[in-house]
């Protein structure tokens, strides 16, 4: 099911959208759709990765130092 909606898009970015719209012969909606449903691909395949980092435990562990703050 589809929803009609209202949006203020930038001259410029309305421009560009027309013209590979053209190129591409998709209608507006089809290239706004295709773009937002890659922006939202992208952000969960973001917030679905393991943050990891360079460093690496170089020492001795305390509980009592740990734990005592």
């Amino acid at each position: 099911m589809k929803s009609h909606i209202s949006a203020t898009i930038d001259d410029r970015l309305l421009e560009e959208l027309n013209r590979f719209g053209q190129e591409e012969r998709r209608s507006r909606s089809q290239l706004i759709e295709l773009a937002l449903e890659e922006f939202l691909r992208n952000r969960a395949a973001r917030m679905d990765e393991i943050v990891i980092s360079p460093g690496r435990f170089d020492g001795r562990f305390s509980r009592e130092e740990t734990y005592a703050r």
